[in-house]
């Protein structure tokens, strides 16, 4: 899978747990963080995104750090 269909993965499973506000609040502040184009994403822009989503305190005390890490090791098995 291609980083922007698994951006659109990890963005559904997001707004399961947190809805599509915060969803796209965690979203929106992991890809500044590591500065991830919107467009033209890398493999490795997409795992700095996915790293920095999971080390989010929102996401880290929703799905606890196990949770976290499991989503971690599952986002980053699509691309």
């Amino acid at each position: 899978m291609d980083a922007g269909a698994a951006v659109q993965q990890v963005k559904k499973e997001l707004e399961s747990t947190f809805g599509g506000t915060m969803a796209n609040t965690i979203l929106s502040m992991a890809r500044t963080k590591v500065k991830a184009p919107l467009i033209g994403m890398t493999k490795d822009d997409y795992q700095r995104m996915i790293e920095a989503i999971c080390t989010d305190p929102k996401v880290g005390q929703m799905l606890g750090a196990s949770g976290a890490k499991e989503k971690l090791n599952k986002w980053k098995g699509l691309v």
